[in-house]
């Protein structure tokens, strides 16, 4: 099963997605920013979901650039989940790091279909 790292400083969100990919891989979580980068540097992962809006201190983004220059997580995809939905959004992710975007809220059909298109693609 694959590895995944959830960053989602919401309880509540972080439960649900939990849930949701359950039956997906093999999940471990963080709830900020450098706790994001501290489970990088101790463990592989597949895929990883960012959350962009962490809360105080260190946001999504800052963490996805710190992340993608720990060896090895260069390519790792990184899917962007967040309520920031507005014109040029996306495309700002992108930009920074992020290989896929999804905004909340979502259906669990839309994570779930991202989710193994992203995994889908890295076994290619």
């Amino acid at each position: 099963m694959p590895e995944i790292l959830l960053v989602e400083d919401n309880k509540e969100n972080r439960d649900v997605m939990m849930h949701f990919l359950k039956k997906i891989g093999n999940v471990k979580t963080a709830s900020d920013g450098p706790g994001s980068i501290e489970i990088c540097n101790q463990n592989p992962f597949d895929l990883i979901l960012m959350d962009i809006n962490l809360g105080l201190g260190m946001n999504g983004i800052e963490a996805t650039k710190r992340i993608r220059k720990i060896p090895g997580f260069e390519s790792i995809p990184i899917v962007a989940v967040t309520a920031y939905a507005m014109a040029g959004d996306r495309e700002t992710f992108l930009n920074i790091g992020c290989t896929h975007y999804i905004s909340k809220p979502f259906t669990k059909r839309e994570f779930i279909s991202l989710i193994e298109e992203v995994l889908e693609s890295i076994k290619k």
